[in-house]
């Protein structure tokens, strides 16, 4: 920890910050005039551990959150619009234990990683749907937009014992619902910015009788906030939904993304790279209730995407390289729900068969093929909550694999809550390093499984005064990770051969609104060691701060000023720079136009005081820029 003393000591903008917020917590201690106010405020505080409160990520199936053993954050719609948001990895830039590198910019194909872990190691899904590459594994964030997102789920740390590959965490993408409550309703919203970034979208739902429908779309363009990373973007999302009975609804769901994306600038070779591709999926499930304790669901999915890759020189349409991959996968999942006063118990089946064509493979060809079966339990004695899982998962490319989970909650006077878990789990070496050939790389269909054990153990609690506290202690021992073995001739080959630990704490907090103002604060810092030199990896973030104030006053304006700070642990030779926090302002003011209309002007301060954050000296994150725009709603 005396790294970290010493920037504290040497970092005026945190030290300032933190004095800031030790200022502010200091009002805690002052009488309150109303007591009907502290009533309120204490009940929005522990409305976190009421029932009515319930995810679905966990186990599949829902439970209220004080029932939740993993780690667990939540994102909602009303937070996506108060940060005035364009795609999931803006969103996910504010999490504490996420960061994203190589961000240059709205919808740029950034990385993920979930307390230390790579970015393969991360799962993504929307409505179900695993979003990751199977040629890769690469889940891009930066390509899914946010308009239709009702929530996002995401549990820091390994969840295979539910959703199968995912050693480092699932990110749980729930969408919008059609409106039952009336015929017809929308937003239309428009924005620009700095090099002719604009943001234009729109959403309508409704109900007709048994029919409910909820349409989105919109575009995202820009002329790049970085030279050569240009942007063109567009996106359309539908959901039906029809119940011909009180015990049935069927749901379908089409999403469809397009777009043309500059990567940056190489100055070492005089190139750059620019990305054109696009994403499909759909889903049709089936939910039929079989009774007063048990229910049925069913799914059916595919996910499509296109990928094409072309490196140029700066000044010349000429083409030096063009890459092209096409993947395709289509599934289903079937889930049987018992649920009874004292326990849920939820047993499943998931079926995937996945194609990807690509120059990588010698063949033109892959496949990757997969089932599994799941069962977990979530059983409620008083105060107590046991949740034990199992899931074993099978493929035709990397073996199969047994994922137990064991967790248990505590709730202490209705303000506080206790977890522990342990956990099993594997991420799926991606197709291109088991059957992939690259210009130095060469394949290797002796891979095996990552493996991963996780333990975590923390609590949350609003029994403090107006105060919000979670902490979370996690460690996971990786095995059989995935490093690069030399060859004759320069080349390499991926093999398992690794072995890391990465230990590390959360802490988060919020505060209750007091005139008006709330806080809210995360801290995260991982010790990622390799077990087999016992030196500390690199490339892995250290330690990162989060900083939020809120002002939400919607009779004069709603202000948000969030800060965050990445100590980025970066190789000597890559070329990093993490010497400030950066701060995004967003500013908002509603507008009364009629009964059934209103609008709402927004304005956006990005990196507000133009600090440097990034790994790697080719993939800068975006200086100052503003935007601003307008939303209606009716």
């Amino acid at each position: 920890m005396s790294n970290l003393s010493a920037f504290i000591m040497h970092s005026y903008s945190l030290k300032t910050s933190l004095l800031f917020l030790c200022f502010y917590l200091g009002l805690f201690a002052l009488p309150n005039s109303s007591q009907a106010q502290v009533n309120e405020e204490m009940r929005v505080l522990q409305l976190f551990y009421q029932d009515t409160d319930l995810v679905i990520s966990a186990s599949r199936s829902e439970k209220s959150i004080s029932q939740v053993a993993e780690n667990i954050a939540i994102v909602t719609a009303d937070d996506i619009k108060a940060m005035n948001a364009h795609t999931v990895s803006d969103v996910l830039n504010t999490v504490t234990g996420l960061n994203l590198s190589n961000y240059t910019g709205p919808a740029s194909p950034a990385n993920l990683t979930v307390q230390g872990s790579a970015t393969r190691h991360v799962t993504v899904l929307i409505d179900g749907v695993v979003q990751n590459n199977i040629s890769d594994n690469f889940p891009d964030v930066g390509g899914m937009r946010v308009q239709h997102i009702a929530r996002i789920e995401i549990i820091k740390g390994p969840a295979s014992s539910s959703w199968g590959s995912s050693l480092g965490g699932v990110i749980n993408i729930i969408t919008k619902s059609p409106d039952d409550s009336r015929n017809f309703g929308g937003i239309l919203s428009a924005s620009i910015g700095n090099r002719s970034t604009g943001d234009y979208r729109g959403e309508i739902s409704g109900a007709v009788g048994t029919l409910g429908y909820y349409l989105a779309g919109g575009g995202l363009l820009s002329d790049g906030l970085h030279p050569h990373t240009m942007l063109e973007s567009g996106n359309i999302y539908s959901k039906l939904r029809w119940q011909p009975t009180v015990k049935s609804t069927l749901t379908l769901t089409l999403d469809y993304f397009n777009a043309s994306r500059g990567f940056g600038e190489f100055p070492l070779y005089g190139v750059s790279f620019f990305n054109r591709g696009n994403r499909f999926s759909s889903t049709l499930a089936l939910q039929q209730s079989l009774g007063a304790e048990l229910s049925l669901d069913l799914n059916l999915r595919t996910l499509l995407t296109k990928t094409e890759i072309k490196m140029s020189p700066y000044l010349s349409d000429a083409e030096l390289q063009n890459t092209k991959a096409e993947d395709s996968t289509f599934g289903g999942s079937a889930r049987l729900t018992w649920n009874q006063h004292w326990h849920t118990l939820v047993f499943g089946n998931d079926f995937d068969f996945g194609t990807s064509d690509s120059q990588l493979f010698a063949s033109g060809s892959q496949r990757l093929d997969k089932w599994a079966f799941y069962l977990n339990d979530t059983m409620k004695f008083g105060r107590f909550s046991l949740t034990p899982g199992v899931r074993y998962d099978n493929t035709n490319t990397n073996g199969d694999f047994w994922s137990p989970s064991l967790g248990a909650t505590c709730t202490v006077a209705d303000s506080t809550v206790i977890r522990g878990y342990v956990a099993r789990g594997f991420s799926i070496p991606p197709l291109g390093f088991t059957f992939g050939t690259g210009f130095f790389s060469r394949p290797n269909p002796a891979l095996k499984m990552e493996r991963v054990w996780s333990y975590s153990a923390g609590f949350e609690t609003a029994a403090l005064k107006y105060l919000w506290l979670k902490t979370t202690y996690f460690r996971n021992d990786v095995s059989d990770a995935l490093t690069s073995a030399s060859l004759p001739g320069g080349l390499f080959i991926v093999v398992n051969g690794g072995k890391q630990q990465r230990e590390g704490v959360e802490v988060e907090l919020k505060t209750s609104p007091m005139f008006n103002v709330s806080l809210t604060g995360g801290f995260t810092f991982v010790n990622a060691k390799d077990k087999m030199t016992g030196e500390i990896v690199k490339d892995v973030p250290r330690y990162a701060y989060d900083i939020g104030v809120q002002y939400d006053d919607s009779r004069i304006i709603k202000a948000l000023l969030k800060g965050r700070y990445v100590d980025w642990n970066a190789s000597p030779d890559s070329g990093g720079k993490y010497d400030a926090l950066i701060w995004d302002l967003n500013l908002s003011k509603e507008i009364t136009l009629s009964e059934a209309v209103t609008a709402e002007v927004f304005f956006t301060a990005h990196n507000l005081f133009n600090g440097a954050q990034y790994v790697f000296s080719l993939y800068q994150n975006p200086r100052r820029w503003f935007e601003g725009g307008l939303r209606f709603s009716f």
